[in-house]
């Protein structure tokens, strides 16, 4: 699952980055623009396995490994399938 997951969002990043992020920087500054978009993708995603990992560790104690572990990753299957509903209405996505 995390291996199809994986291939999905690097197929999807690029075209993503290039066509919606990146489309309205000027070409002067689009190495500010870039650095920009990379710095605020790798903070929410350090963010996101920190919340993940944060839910994971609250729910063991109670729930047991197996239980907590199937919660986590039903919240992170939820968030994924928001994500792409929300990528759908950005302007210019791919259709």
């Amino acid at each position: 699952m995390l291996v199809l997951q994986g291939l999905g969002q690097g197929l999807l990043l690029l075209p993503l980055t290039l066509r919606i992020v990146l489309s309205e920087v000027p070409l002067a500054q689009a190495g500010v623009g870039g650095g920009v978009m990379v710095t605020t993708q790798q903070s929410f995603m350090s963010l996101g396995v920190a919340a993940l990992g944060s839910l994971f560790l609250s729910l063991s104690a109670s729930l047991g490994m197996r239980d907590a572990l199937t919660v986590t990753f039903g919240v992170y299957l939820v968030t994924a399938a928001a994500n792409v509903v929300l990528s759908r209405r950005l302007p210019g996505a791919l259709r």
